[in-house]
This record gives C-alpha cells, sequence and structure tokens, in this order.
C-alpha cells in the first residue's frame, strides 16, 4: 500500500478539514504547537527497556466495552467488543495497538488515538497517531481542533473530540504534557557518560605498555621481525611462566597508566535514576519479581494508564446520552497472571461462593479454556441479606406468620443457625 492510499485509509476521503482557524490560546500563555523532543530517547537501551516492560504488561489488559443497568452489568456492542478487545484497527492486534500507546505515553508523554468513524458516526477503527508536531486550532464557536503535522509533509485537522488523548506530567501546559527535552536527558546524559567510561576503558586495557630498545640501528623489517618474536615468545599465553629473559642487545622498558572507571555502584545509580523515572526497578525489566512487588508494579504504574484510558476511551466513543444510558469503556486485568497458584486458589475459593466469579473465568485464571455453561454463576446457599434476616425475625415474634413452613428463623445475635436456615441445613421448630 502506497503513503497516499494508507493515508486516506486512516482518515478517509470524506474528511473535509475546516477552514478558517486560528490558533488557540491558553491562559498560561504557552504556544498552541507541542513538538516531541527529537534527542529520541527511545534509542537509549535502558529507557527501551523500561517502555517495553510497561508496554508488555499493559497489554495484556483488555479493553471492553459494558453497560451499566439496573440489573448490574451487561456487556455492551459485540462489534465494538471486537474491535476493542482483538483487531483495533487491521494493521495491528490489541495487544500491538496498546504497547504501541503506551511506547508513545513514554516517549512524548502525549498519545494521541484517531478515532475512525462511518458517516454514521459508527467506530470503525482506533488508530495511534505517529507526528512530526501538533498543533491545536479553534474556529469561531470556540470549538477545539488539532492539526496533526506528519513527517513526510502531510497534515490533517479533525476535531479535538475526535481522538483520544493521555498526556503525562501535565503540570505548566493547559493541553499537552512536558516532554522529555529536560526531565529525562539529564539522567540519559550520565547514563551514557558511564557506559562511555567503561568503553573507554576497554580501549585503555590494549594500549601501549612497553617499549623495547634495540642496540644499534635495525631496518624496519628487522624491528619488524625481533619484536614479532619478543611478543610471540613472551607476551602471549605461551609464556606461562610470566618470565622473559633478554640479552645485552635489547632492553625492556614498561609503561605503567592508570585506568579510572566507574564502579558498579556508580553504574546502578545512573541506571536507577532512569528506572525512577518510569516507576519501576530491575527487577520488572528482567521478570524476576515476587507477587508483591508486582502488585505494586501493577497498581502504582499499570493501573494509573488503565484509567487514563477507560476515562478517555468513555468520554470520546459515546455521547452524552450514551453515556447516560450506562455505557462505558472498562479495562479487564484478569490477563495478569502475576499471582501464585495458592493466592489464585484462595481468590476463587472466596469469590465463587458469592457469585461474584464464574467457572469459566476460575479456568481462564488458570490457563484453561471455557466450558459449556461455565458461565452461570454459582451462589452459595449459606447467606441471605441482613434485611431478610430482620424480616424473618419479626414474623418469627408474630408466632411463625409468613415464615415459610414454620421454620425457626433465629433472632439478632443468634447467627449461627441463620446460614443453616437460609441454606436449608437446619429445620428446627419453635
Amino acid at each position: 500500500m502506497n503513503v497516499r492510499g494508507l493515508f486516506n485509509k486512516i482518515f478517509g476521503y470524506f474528511i473535509d478539514e475546516p477552514r478558517r482557524l486560528q490558533n488557540a490560546e491558553f491562559l498560561d500563555g504557552y504556544t498552541n504547537v507541542f513538538t516531541p523532543f527529537h534527542g529520541v530517547p527511545y534509542d537509549d537501551a535502558t529507557f527501551r527497556d523500561c517502555t517495553d516492560s510497561i508496554a508488555r504488561h499493559l497489554g495484556k489488559m483488555k479493553l471492553k466495552h459494558v453497560r451499566q443497568t439496573a440489573h448490574g452489568t451487561v456487556e455492551g456492542n459485540a462489534t465494538l467488543n471486537y474491535l476493542l478487545s482483538t483487531r483495533p484497527n487491521p494493521m495491528m492486534t490489541a495487544t500491538e495497538f496498546l504497547e504501541k500507546v503506551v511506547a508513545q505515553y513514554y516517549n512524548y508523554n502525549n498519545a494521541f488515538i484517531y478515532i475512525q468513524r462511518d458517516i454514521n458516526g459508527a467506530v470503525l477503527a482506533l488508530y495511534p497517531v505517529d507526528f512530526g508536531s501538533v498543533e491545536i486550532k479553534t474556529d469561531s464557536n470556540d470549538d477545539l481542533y488539532v492539526k496533526f503535522q506528519f513527517l513526510n509533509g502531510k497534515s490533517i485537522t479533525v476535531r479535538y473530540d475526535a481522538v483520544i488523548h493521555i498526556k503525562r506530567h501535565f503540570s505548566t501546559h493547559q493541553l499537552f504534557g512536558e516532554d522529555n527535552s529536560k526531565a529525562i536527558k539529564e539522567d540519559l546524559d550520565m547514563l551514557h557518560a558511564v557506559k562511555s567510561s567503561i568503553i573507554n576503558s576497554v580501549k585503555n586495557g590494549s594500549a601501549l605498555r612497553g617499549i623495547i630498545n634495540f642496540e644499534g640501528t635495525l631496518r624496519e623489517d628487522d624491528q619488524e621481525k625481533a619484536w614479532k618474536r619478543f611478543t610471540e615468545t613472551y607476551a602471549s599465553s605461551k609464556n606461562g611462566s610470566g618470565i622473559a629473559t633478554l640479552d645485552n642487545k635489547a632492553s625492556f622498558q614498561q609503561l605503567t597508566t592508570t585506568i579510572s572507571t566507574f564502579n558498579k555502584g556508580q553504574m546502578d545509580f545512573a541506571r536507577d535514576t532512569v528506572y525512577k523515572h518510569f516507576g519501576i526497578n530491575e527487577k520488572i525489566i528482567t521478570g524476576n519479581y515476587t507477587e508483591d512487588e508486582y502488585i505494586a508494579f501493577y497498581e502504582s504504574v499499570l493501573e494509573p494508564i488503565a484509567i487514563k484510558l477507560t476515562q478517555e476511551f468513555t468520554e470520546k466513543l459515546f455521547t452524552s446520552r450514551e453515556k447516560g444510558h450506562g455505557n462505558e469503556i472498562i479495562m479487564e486485568s484478569n490477563r495478569l497472571s502475576y499471582m501464585s497458584v495458592a493466592s489464585r486458589i484462595k481468590v476463587c475459593e472466596t469469590l465463587l461462593p458469592t457469585g461474584a466469579i464464574t467457572v469459566n473465568e476460575i479456568r481462564e485464571i488458570f490457563g484453561y479454556e471455557g466450558v459449556e455453561g461455565g458461565d452461570d454463576r454459582l451462589v452459595s446457599l449459606n447467606f441471605t441479606k441482613y434485611s431478610d434476616l430482620t424480616q424473618y425475625q419479626l414474623d418469627d415474634e408474630k408466632g411463625g406468620e409468613g415464615n415459610e413452613k414454620g421454620k425457626r428463623v433465629p433472632h439478632d445475635g443468634d447467627t449461627s443457625n441463620a446460614i443453616g436456615s437460609v441454606g436449608g441445613n437446619s429445620n428446627k421448630n419453635d
């Protein structure tokens, strides 16, 4: 597919760029243009490892359309759910889509997702937008527009509510997150200096270590032969004793150099400064984390991004009327298999009797496929509402009137038999 065809495929043929737009003015006095930091921090291996680690774990989460009703949460539109959870656009999977969004989020501190719709407003695809610069425009009605300038020279202007926009380091500017030109550059420069010192120390290790002085004057080829014979005899691994001898025809002068380099503690410090920029540590990078450490990583890093995405997806994908009817986008994290087997068993044992989890959801936690009938919720009969117990008590005080089959329901404070009564395990009469 050529560039022109790809451009039209993403932004469509029916988009008419609005005319007579002017630059948006912000109260903070900042410009309406955002240009990403072109120091390319993503080219640094440590920066990329951090970004990739977060992207891989967030990519295991699942965007989902649900609707809140009076009877609880129900699944939303099947077509939209397929798009969100499986194939946001023809060129990438849902996991790749989230990974790309996270990469842009950390590289630029801004991530834009274009919402492609048909003429009826139905969502067709979602595209993360790579851009050279972004401008915020406004029309006579003070509606916001965003103009993307691409590296190939092309540009497109769409309404701001047609893009999903999440930002990081959102402080001084009213609309954009601050770029990485200041915060991360200093830490990366320090890390580069440490790496360079190690490379230089390796090079210095092969520097000149001594001089052989030959008596008299030798031709260049004779000097080379004598040098080769000396190094092969005394400087190679063949000389296991480490002792050399010379006659009065030559003398050896040793050169000593002091090689200074950063120690491991300094290297770790330089690397940790970059890790702290992401809120992670080396264990997350290498996958050598404990269950508690992963939970902390989820709560401090993954969950905040997930909340931003779900709130912005909900706001931009649905109209005010649709949101008023309970439509929203959530992010499921049941694919994050960070818990040990023992912890998963405890969770299942706790949630299953209350109906909070189905058999198929339990099977998914352990990596098994669903079974027929596994989506039905199972509820233990050993539970009842507190308000029901109060009603049973009142009926009991009236001599059992209204109490089914004359069964005795205990008073408050006698809850030891309440579970059995509701669950059918006790049939004591007054």
